[in-house]
């Protein structure tokens, strides 16, 4: 697997939990020619470009993709769009290139549909998993993907569903993990090992800190193998926003306290009151408000989408760290775009 990603919507997306209500039957065509699936560069940096209605045209979403090297004021290097969606939310990455999303098409619902790698233009979702009452989805706070494709998303209900890498249609998951320890899945990360990670989000009126959660590959259970949790953790109240890992098995988290981000680096057995082996923080980081995180595992760098404002998604700035970094460093690089003014609520990213 040469990335992995996070949900992190908080759409880390790798993400935050926004109540997306979907249930879409799959991505209807409107009489568009689709099929677009070649000319993409096959690596990059990802995001959601959504744009609003206006009074003389519809609300329509795209998937821009950057190059890995890009800096300043960039401009992306391929585009998935004309997808007849009115909003897309949360991004992943298998270890092929394959890329994951959740799309709402007007009032027929959602569907987590991937495209095949090199996707550009209006390109053709090669498989699709509605949101009803036989995938059991409703509304959608993370999703992430193992290394062959196998997907997970929070399912609404306080829990996180497993579909495999071949599921497509309304079918049930594969297992389902649920979480009991707080208010339900607020993001999630899956290693190379199939280990999936859970960020939960702190109870209502709550001054507990909300553990992060491992679960064994597969698994339907409640009962995690370990947790991360405690005063050395340097998480606290509604942390962590997004988490990703990489091949390594180390566990990055985005880590947002009264509107000041780090990112918290876990060595891969870390488990119960453990500090953070690394802890980028201060103010040469650039660090804003923290949402999606993503680690490109080949190149050694972790990419991390940072707006002025928590709740606000104006701005939107991808900062580039070493995964080697600790410390009040500065990123390696950073760069916006004029063509990315309206990100998913949880700023979405995926790194291939």
């Amino acid at each position: 697997m040469k990335a992995s990603a996070a949900p992190a919507m908080r759409l880390t997306i790798l993400g935050l939990a926004i109540g997306m209500t979907l249930s879409l039957a799959g991505c209807a065509s409107d009489g568009s020619t689709y099929g677009n699936t070649s000319g993409a560069p096959a690596t990059g940096v990802y995001v959601i470009q959504n744009n609003a209605a206006s009074g003389t045209t519809a609300a329509s979403a795209s998937v821009l993709q950057f190059s890995s090297t890009a800096s300043g004021t960039a401009a992306p290097v391929s585009t998935i769009t004309n997808l007849n969606v009115t909003a897309l939310g949360f991004l992943a990455i298998d270890g092929t290139g394959n890329i994951y999303t959740a799309a709402t098409q007007g009032t027929t619902g959602t569907s987590l549909v991937e495209f095949p790698v090199g996707s550009q233009n209006n390109a053709q979702p090669i498989r699709s998993i509605p949101f009803n009452t036989t995938t059991g989805l409703t509304a959608l706070s993370s999703l992430s993907t193992g290394t062959s494709g196998d997907l997970f998303a929070s399912n609404g209900a306080g829990g996180v569903d497993l579909f495999s890498s071949t599921a497509t249609g309304s079918v049930a998951p594969t297992s389902t993990v649920s979480i009991t320890s707080g208010a339900g899945p607020q993001a999630t990360a899956v290693d190379a090992s199939g280990n999936l990670y859970v960020a939960t989000a702190t109870p209502t009126n709550s001054t507990a800190i909300a553990p992060i959660e491992v679960f064994a590959p597969g698994t339907s259970s409640t009962i995690p193998t370990r947790t991360i949790s405690g005063a050395l953790t340097n998480l606290a109240l509604t942390t962590p926003k997004a988490l990703a890992t990489d091949t390594a098995g180390n566990l990055y988290v985005a880590n947002v306290v009264s509107g000041v981000s780090s990112i918290l680096v876990f060595e891969p057995t870390a488990a119960a009151n453990t500090p953070p082996m690394r802890d980028i923080t201060g103010s040469n980081t650039l660090l804003g408000c923290a949402g999606g995180i993503a680690v490109d595992t080949e190149g050694g760098y972790l990419y991390v989408v940072s707006t002025p404002t928590c709740g606000s998604t104006a701005s939107p700035t991808i900062l580039k760290f070493s995964t080697t970094g600790t410390g009040n460093i500065a990123p390696v690089s950073s760069f916006t775009s004029t063509a990315w003014t309206n990100p998913d609520p949880s700023l979405s990213i995926a790194v291939f």
